[in-house]
């Protein structure tokens, strides 16, 4: 008699980039034979009106995974993405095994707390959500984080060793490259310098307008952002586009060089997308940027040195080589390390293998 397909859930934190990355993760896995993989979107709910003191996202996130994972039927493996919603996963997954996925540890996110507007709380109360995490950790199958800056930090910080560390940046789905190929190459075309970010500020855009003052006369900027940019050249600015859709792959497409002067970052997931699309990038020295961008595919600056980042801009619009060397460059680390569908598959495999050490324990 066959036995059935297991069934595994991807419990995904719909906040900033987060989304995006759950559907790619699903859409990579959704077609693998063998294995039924749900989506559980958990997305935070708005304040209570009267409410004096708003419930930490964590605590809500978790409880709000607890309930969703127990009305649906036992999975015979859960994967968390972020650590975050994670908090109740021993409950949760009524004693099946589960991943936890971590883009940036917790203190990571509070050493950038200004920039995602996030506040550390009371000492006793810090300590007491830091050995929170660490047995939520320390209890998992395994761990997959976005870098081995996160990964450090469990070991280091957290004194988390779990059975199983995978390391996967979350790639670029199949788009990306191809928008690389399909390039614009027409001769005496402007170099067009590409932003991508939802929240203009943080990400350093005020820092790029400064710096692209040097190459304005020779060189394009494109801006696509939520945020309002009165600053912006003319004709600059690109709202409304929203992730995986074509218009989004066409300004990767359209473009020559991506610029992402961050300001708090930990894994910019638009940095994969434009070394898959062949981009050189420029982007700041935060977060793990300096592990997942080599100086054969970019260059990085100190955050905030606009006069830097201005360079930088200088020596690639006008070094047409250079510029391609880093393209070429770019893609080749992408096709290594970014690409969404075949680190989506090591992740199932993981999934696959603490299923199958669990069933094979319970059966012994």
């Amino acid at each position: 008699m066959t036995p059935p397909s297991p069934r595994y859930a991807l419990c995904i934190e719909e906040t900033l980039g987060h989304r995006a990355h759950g559907l790619n993760l699903l859409e990579a896995l959704s077609g693998s034979a063998g294995a039924q993989v749900d989506m559980i979107g958990i997305a935070p709910s708005p304040p209570r009106a009267g409410m004096r003191m708003p419930v930490p996202w964590a605590l809500s996130g978790s409880i709000a995974a607890l309930m969703a994972l127990r009305r649906a039927d036992p999975y015979d493996a859960v994967f968390f993405h972020t650590q975050t919603i994670s908090l109740m996963a021993p409950l949760a997954t009524r004693g099946a095994p589960y991943v936890v996925s971590v883009d940036a540890t917790p203190l990571q996110i509070d050493r950038m707390g200004r920039w995602y507007e996030h506040q550390e709380r009371a000492p006793l109360l810090e300590g007491a959500k830091r050995r929170w995490y660490r047995a939520v950790l320390n209890r998992a199958a395994g761990v997959v984080t976005w870098s081995d800056w996160a990964l450090r930090s469990l070991r280091e910080e957290y004194q988390v060793e779990p059975p199983r560390a995978l390391v996967a940046h979350p790639g670029a789905g199949p788009g990306f490259f191809e928008a690389g190929r399909s390039r614009c190459q027409a001769p005496g075309r402007r170099p067009r310098i590409l932003f991508v970010g939802g929240q203009f500020q943080r990400k350093g855009g005020d820092h790029l307008l400064e710096a692209y003052r040097a190459v304005a006369d020779r060189a394009d900027l494109v801006l696509v952002t939520e945020d309002d940019v009165p600053a912006a050249p003319p004709g600059a600015l690109r709202r409304g586009i929203r992730p995986g859709t074509p218009e989004l792959l066409a300004a990767f497409a359209q473009a020559d060089i991506f610029c992402l002067p961050t300001l708090g970052d930990c894994t910019p997931v638009a940095l994969g997308e434009a070394m898959a699309a062949g981009l050189p990038v420029v982007t700041t020295d935060i977060g793990s940027n300096a592990e997942w961008v080599p100086p054969t595919a970019g260059v990085l600056v100190p955050p905030g040195d606009a006069s830097a980042l201005a360079d930088v801009l200088v020596r690639l619009v006008d070094d047409e080589p250079y510029r391609a060397a880093l393209s070429a460059g770019a893609r080749r680390h992408a096709e290594r390390h970014m690409d969404a569908r075949r680190n989506a598959g090591r992740i199932l495999d993981l999934l696959g293998s603490v299923s199958e050490e669990r069933a094979a324990a319970v059966t012994a």
